[in-house]
């Protein structure tokens, strides 16, 4: 039983050490000094977009599947469930469990592509507003 928990842990485990990468990544760019140069900004983005693109489709069948387990799970009549219990259904109630904790780990790969987006986008901003910037102080210094 302890080895259905080991592995959930497991499977969870990867995709929270890439969430915790991209936070950390997000984060290090409004850190004191750290200022990347735009070459590294770009390069960055670039890679980070490539990523993106590659698990477009993964994460379009994640959030399916995150969808279709939590109908499934919802449809569950509470009754069910008593009945399961009170009849000491185990199969039930494992493959329930197996289900919620296969919900758990796609919530977490999608929540772990989503870091990546969000870091993609947030360097993006940063650029941007750079240029902004940059711009106006070019033409302030004109006049």
């Amino acid at each position: 039983m302890n080895g259905n928990l080991a592995q959930f842990g497991e499977d969870l485990c990867l995709h929270l050490a890439r969430l915790q990468v991209s936070l950390g990544n997000i984060n290090g760019l409004f850190a004191g000094g750290a200022v990347a140069r735009d070459k590294e900004f770009v390069s960055r983005t670039q890679e980070l977009q490539v990523a993106v693109q590659e698990s477009s489709e993964r994460a379009a069948a994640l959030r399916e599947a995150l969808r279709a387990g939590l109908e499934r799970d919802a449809a569950l009549a509470p009754e069910t469930l008593s009945r399961w219990v009170s009849q000491r259904q185990t199969a039930q109630l494992h493959a329930r469990a197996d289900l919620i904790e296969q919900m758990a780990t796609v919530a977490v790969e999608l929540a772990a592509l989503s870091a990546v987006e969000a870091e993609r986008l947030t360097m993006t901003a940063i650029m941007a507003r750079r240029q902004a910037i940059a711009l106006q102080v070019e033409r302030e210094n004109q006049l």
